[in-house]
């Protein structure tokens, strides 16, 4: 079905390449709807309003947006195949998502533990082999990668029980978004949901869900700490955002703008990742105020949540060989 789907938006690609083909003229004006499934108070949030905020006074408002907090246009899977049809959606999600849409390797970007640190997201964003995968996915979809150096905050278990050590995981049920999360999860003996952020508050209230794992401040800013008393910092990704849109509407757009576009979302990522280190500890605290116990993983934990990592990548046997080694090196 993804194949039917995936060569169905080459041909509407086609279709709108040719069509545009008898103008030389870049469109005067511009709107996109910007979705990401975080709350208005989330870190992405406040960054992606500095970025829309700066391209609008930078191009003198020929390119406008609204922003759509909360997946309030669908999920990232519906969203994402609005923009592989050339919708004006803007999509903020991470890279896995969109490996399904015309670049299988892409489930790579959002391995368990792939990535030491923020710096290696940065160098990644960089890299010859990214630039190789974006360009792989807008061939195949019509989706334009615009970037992906908005590194989150480690990602963090909250469960309704308490987890001690990566034993007490066994049996949990854990709310995860996309395939690399359930491949590791499982082998730590979880079993894994798959629902909304939204759904997330409510399935931990009334006992329908264990345990989810996402950012500190992402905890705090939908109020988890509200149902959920116990955080894991089993730090297992940093799940950075990729910024995806059609490449029909990008195309639009005047040489210039294009440079200005490309430049803001790049510094809005600087920014994202900046706000993440600043304001991690103090989550920490307002999360504590709440009555949060924090548990440390023990080496041996760390130790066996790395062997999961490792073994999760059999999960996938569609990634290019060699590909982690690659990535790895791509990130130095």
């Amino acid at each position: 079905m993804k194949k039917f789907f995936i060569g169905f938006c080459a041909l509407i690609v086609c279709c709108a390449a040719i069509f545009a083909g008898g103008s030389n003229e870049k469109s005067k004006s511009l709107h996109f709807r910007v979705s990401m499934p975080e709350a208005s108070a989330d870190n992405k949030a406040v960054a992606i309003r500095q970025v829309v905020e700066n391209i609008q006074k930078r191009t003198a408002g020929r390119v406008t947006f609204d922003v759509y907090y909360s997946a309030e246009l669908g999920t990232f899977t519906d969203t994402i195949e609005s923009i592989a049809l050339g919708s004006n959606i803007i999509d903020g999600t991470s890279g896995d998502a969109y490996a399904p849409y015309g670049c299988p390797d892409m489930t790579a970007l959002n391995l368990m533990y792939m990535y030491p640190d923020s710096k290696s997201v940065m160098k990644f964003n960089d890299s010859s082999l990214f630039k190789d995968m974006t360009a792989e996915l807008e061939k195949n979809s019509g989706i334009k990668m615009i970037c992906m150096n908005w590194c989150g905050a480690p990602r963090e278990v909250l469960s309704t029980k308490p987890i001690n050590s990566v034993a007490d995981l066994k049996g949990k049920l854990i709310r995860v978004p996309l395939p690399p999360y359930v491949a590791f999860f499982k082998r730590l003996g979880c079993s894994t949901v798959n629902m909304t952020m939204a759904e997330v508050y409510t399935g931990m209230q009334q006992g329908m869900l264990e345990a989810c794992e996402f950012p500190l401040g992402t905890i705090f800013t939908n109020s988890l700490q509200e149902v959920a008393k116990y955080c894991f910092l089993s730090s297992h990704t940093f799940a950075p955002t990729c910024w995806g849109m059609s490449a029909a509407l990008f195309n639009k757009m005047s040489p210039d703008d294009q440079k200005i576009f490309i430049e803001e979302f790049s510094k809005g990522g600087e920014y994202f990742t900046k706000l993440n280190a600043e304001n991690m500890a103090d989550y920490r605290k307002k999360l504590e105020a709440a009555g949060v116990k924090f548990v440390e993983p023990s080496d041996s934990d760390k130790r066996a949540m790395s062997i999961a990592a490792a073994d999760a990548v059999n999960d996938f046997p569609e990634l290019s060989k060699g590909l982690v080694d690659k990535l790895r090196a791509a990130m130095k």
